[in-house]
């Protein structure tokens, strides 16, 4: 993604900064305490940057030296066989690609990350920090330190010298890993659905832990999942603990189940949860803000398509509209920092970083629980209205009686033991929710920007009678009026 319109004038200042400064010293060697932003950026193989190097670039290609951390944004990211990076790397964007000599821990935030045979990684105790889809260690390749990663998929091809933990779907192991590993993982009895992706060279494994039969494991091997796994022999060396993870109740899987009061307990537990949860959020709000419930109940209730189509469009848009509230953030950061406003780019950072954080939390609670609440009371207003036509008590009262019933309702049905069934209505109730709750933002919003004129109504007795006009206004101007004497109004009527 291409994060400046027009970068190139100030990259071009940069590089030639850099030259001249390559050139008075009689070696490739500068300060990069500005770093690089641009379309694409490249490190040549003669240059040696001293300190810290920031970077804000579509692809950056390191080919030369930097004698201190890298850290950037960057859509591809490729450290060469040629480059030398003797500190950290910080590096958020879609691929980074490591080949080169790194003296620090690695940390990565984006898509795909890959660590080359040709990686050369200095220190004894350098970990990979990385929230990713994709973690691959390839064969031949050696991280020293401890692999922690959080996301879809890890390969471990090569050698892990210390420890490993992972949380995600996929955990695959042909290589060697000198410590122990602590692993939640899906369910190896599913495949993957998920297409891969080619931009970024990504195709997804099946879910579950895989070990390969020439894997070494040097300690203990824990790991959480719907089902176990079998284990090649000899392949670790320590403890293995596995811990089973509570899948949704699957009524097709009950001959495979120990007993039928197994899928009843977990049945059982995943109803009273989801209960107890929208229960201590919707109460507060309808206590608090009614009419941020009752009001979007009314569209799911009259409005069932137009409010799942709202909802619909508001996720589709929340994912890149998050994306773009980033972007921005960072351009506005860069340019604080490029006219030197480094306090006023900390305290504008800061703010846009809280602003971004509660958009996006704020769109996942009202996915995950807003949602689900407003479609609960619309199932228990309908329910209780059946079951007492007549309203009696306060409003309140009846409609924390609708809340309590629509979440008992909603709950047995979403959790039911037939996954795909649960998922679906779910999932269209969630969106119908959510589309519900912006349609009622949407008419909020306006009414608080344009307020309702009211018509200010005389009462009839204030108003005075329409008085007629007098001979002289009703025939002003007209022939023979000019010449009447002096106070003459009209004749008398007789």
């Amino acid at each position: 993604m291409r994060l400046f319109a027009k970068p190139r004038t100030h990259a071009v200042l940069i590089l030639g900064l850099l030259v001249g400064l390559g050139l008075l010293a009689l070696v490739s060697r500068v300060e990069a305490s500005d770093g690089m932003r641009g379309d694409r950026c490249v490190v040549a193989e003669t240059d040696y940057i001293v300190e810290d190097f920031y970077f804000l670039c579509r692809v950056l290609e390191v080919r030369g030296t930097i004698d201190g951390d890298l850290l950037g944004i960057g859509s591809e990211v490729h450290i060469y066989p040629t480059a030398t990076v003797t500190g950290d790397v910080w590096v958020a964007g879609g691929r980074l690609r490591v080949e080169g000599a790194v003296g620090d821990d690695l940390h990565f935030a984006g898509m795909n990350v890959l660590i080359s045979e040709k990686a050369r990684i200095s220190g004894e105790r350098t970990d990979l920090l990385a929230l990713a889809l994709n973690v691959e260690i390839m064969p031949d390749a050696h991280l020293p330190g401890d692999l922690l990663v959080y996301g879809y998929q890890a390969e471990i091809n090569g050698l892990v010298g210390g420890d490993v933990d992972f949380s995600g779907e996929s955990l695959t192991i042909q290589g060697r890993v000198g410590g122990r590993i602590d692993a939640s993982v899906g369910d190896w009895r599913r495949d993957t659905d998920i297409p891969g992706l080619p931009v970024y060279n990504i195709s997804f494994n099946d879910p579950g832990l895989a070990i390969g039969d020439t894997a070494f494991i040097g300690g203990d091997l824990n790991y959480e999942a719907p089902s176990r796994r079998p284990i090649p022999p000899g392949v670790v060396q320590g403890r293995i603990t596995y811990d089973a993870v509570v899948s949704q109740p699957d009524i097709t899987n009950l001959g495979e189940a120990d007993n039928a009061a197994r899928l009843a307990r977990g049945y059982a537990s995943s109803v009273l949860r989801d209960v107890i949860t929208l229960l201590l959020i919707g109460a507060p709000v309808l206590i608090l803000w009614p009419s941020f419930i009752t009001q979007p109940a009314q569209h799911i209730r009259r409005r069932t398509i137009p409010a799942a189509g709202w909802g619909l469009v508001a996720f589709m848009l929340a994912f890149p509209f998050s994306v773009i509230l980033i972007v921005l953030s960072l351009i506005v950061l860069a340019l604080l920092l490029a006219i030197s406003l480094e306090e006023l780019a900390i305290i504008a950072g800061a703010g846009m970083l809280i602003g971004n954080l509660a958009f996006i939390a704020g769109f996942g609670f009202l996915l995950l629980y807003m949602g689900r609440v407003v479609v609960s009371f619309a199932i228990g207003y309908l329910v209780l209205r059946f079951i007492r036509p007549r309203p009696d008590g306060s409003p309140l009262r009846r409609s924390l009686w609708s809340l309590a019933a629509g979440v008992l309702v909603y709950t047995l049905l979403t959790n039911a033991p037939v996954p795909p069934l649960g998922l679906i209505f779910e999932l269209v109730t969630a969106l119908a929710g959510v589309g519900a709750v912006v349609m009622f933002l949407r008419t909020w919003f306006y009414n608080v920007r344009t307020p309702e004129e009211v018509p200010v109504v005389i009462p009839a007795e204030t108003q005075e009678a329409a008085l007629a006009p007098s001979f002289a206004e009703e025939y002003a101007g007209q022939p023979g009026m000019d010449n009447l004497p002096e106070g003459f109004t009209g004749f008398d009527e007789g």
